[in-house]
């Protein structure tokens, strides 16, 4: 047991005393069942408005509903722990008593009458942990599961992310604590749905700075945040989410992208690294997946929606920070390049092909602007290439910037202007051109940052 000072909170409201939002009522008789292990007991009606589901298919006495909820969960908490992470606090922990009965994590099955399908209820806090309860759907008519079991799977694995999260920090943001709680489900069971059709909202609004979702009521972009945090457990080992949730100990929701950072940098990485591979990686989703490096689950979600097409691309962007944009250009064959005039530091933009098959394939060029830049391509073939413009940092301001792409009659209104002597501040020398850092394809940002001079070295052609 650890020790916590309370801060003179007295235990939240449950379904059993009639004063919670979501309540047994008086009429309703209540029974409940402990899981195998007995750490979890679940509370439910066996008669009255809240009478739960009471079949028992396989005659031990227990409603199948309720014992497979305890089961279910006892087997996330275990999991959970396995990964390293720590259990929910109890109500032993902060000194409240048996709330429940017993010692137990304890969930309540209730009538929401579709509003919700369940949460996690904090009981009291001490500093900013908490323990808690869960309340969850008493039976799941007129929802959208496909079967109890999967209903069970994605609320208890869910769910009790929230409970583990607030044994470390219970001031969380949305995108923070919504994202990882559905990374943790796909964690638990990769085959569930709910996880795939987050990961598609957070796909759609990929111009949003991560931690800085719509305003309001919790969005799905939030919940698919959990892409992000995939995509981090895909590059830096399964580690990373307990690492993060130890990094918000302590901390408050303005510092918790700051924390998320730090995990990064500690295990080896960048956050401009990584979040400039996770919007390549992003692109190849959906229908273009299948070619580029991406997810093992590439083609179940996405695709990324797009800025703007065409023959040409001249657009004049906001790019935020920690968000992308992502362009597709029909290229009729021949030349092609990319201009902008305006300082793009900061940003790194990729082209990409794609093959016969449509599918997109591995960047054939990599670049991050130092400055105004001029880039030619060489002549390349007839196809669609996308671009993919992003501002991969944790930044206040955004970078907005004018550029162009395509043929040299698209690019010529975008190219930077450079003098054919010096002048004053230049003491008559030439002026300094300007461009990008160049990574080549097939390295990642920033191992492999090449100067001006050496870019210019290469085949193709950068005018300052």
């Amino acid at each position: 047991m650890i020790a916590l000072v309370l801060l003179g909170l007295a235990h939240a409201d449950r379904p059993d005393d009639g004063t919670a939002q979501f309540s047994f009522d008086a009429a309703d008789v209540l029974d409940f069942v402990d899981g195998p292990a007995g750490a979890v007991r679940v509370h439910f009606s066996v008669s009255g408005p809240n009478v739960t589901l009471l079949d028992d298919g396989d005659g031990d006495g227990q409603p199948d509903y309720p014992a497979e909820v305890a089961a279910t969960a006892e087997d996330v908490l275990a999991f959970y722990s396995s990964l390293g992470f720590l259990p929910p606090l109890s109500e032993d922990d902060l000194g409240l008593g048996k709330l429940g009965g017993s010692s137990a994590f304890d969930f309540y099955l209730v009538d929401f009458g579709g509003s919700s399908d369940g949460h996690f209820s904090a009981d009291a806090c001490a500093g900013d942990v908490c323990t808690g309860h869960m309340i969850i759907e008493n039976d799941f008519v007129g929802y959208g599961y496909s079967s109890i079991s999967e209903a069970v799977t994605v609320l208890t694995s869910h769910e009790l992310f929230h409970a583990v999260q607030a044994a470390y920090s219970a001031g969380q943001p949305p995108w923070l604590s919504e994202g990882t709680a559905v990374w943790a489900e796909h964690q638990y069971d990769a085959e569930v749905d709910d996880f795939f059709g987050f990961c598609d909202a957070y796909l759609r609004d990929t111009g949003r700075s991560i931690d800085r979702p719509p305003a309001g009521t919790v969005t799905a972009f939030s919940y698919g945040t959990a892409l992000f945090f995939q995509f981090l457990t895909e590059r830096l080992g399964a580690g990373v989410g307990p690492d993060i949730q130890l990094a918000m100990e302590g901390t408050d929701e303005d510092e918790a992208m700051a924390a998320v950072v730090s995990v990064i940098k500690a295990h080896g990485s960048s956050i401009e690294e990584e979040w400039a591979t996770f919007t390549r990686w992003n692109l190849a989703t959906g229908p273009l997946a299948g070619e580029a490096e991406s997810y093992p689950f590439a083609s179940r979600v996405g695709p990324v929606t797009q800025e703007a097409s065409g023959a040409s691309i001249v657009d004049d962007n906001r790019f935020y920070p920690l968000a992308a944009t992502y362009y597709s250009l029909d290229h009729d064959g021949g030349e092609l390049g990319f201009e902008s005039a305006e300082d793009a530091s900061g940003l790194v933009f990729s082209l990409h092909p794609t093959g016969d098959d449509g599918k997109v394939l591995d960047p054939l060029e990599v670049w991050s602007p130092d400055g105004p830049v001029s880039l030619r391509f060489g002549d390349l073939p007839a196809a669609r290439y996308w671009l993919v413009g992003s501002f991969p940092q944790q930044a206040e301001q955004s970078v907005k910037v004018a550029f162009c792409l395509g043929g040299p009659d698209a690019t010529a209104a975008c190219a930077p202007e450079v003098g054919d002597s010096g002048d004053a501040d230049t003491g008559g020398a030439a002026p300094e051109p300007k461009g990008c850092h160049h990574i080549p394809a097939g390295h990642t940002l920033p191992a492999v940052i090449l100067a001006w001079g050496i870019v210019a070295a290469n085949s193709r052609r950068r005018d300052g």
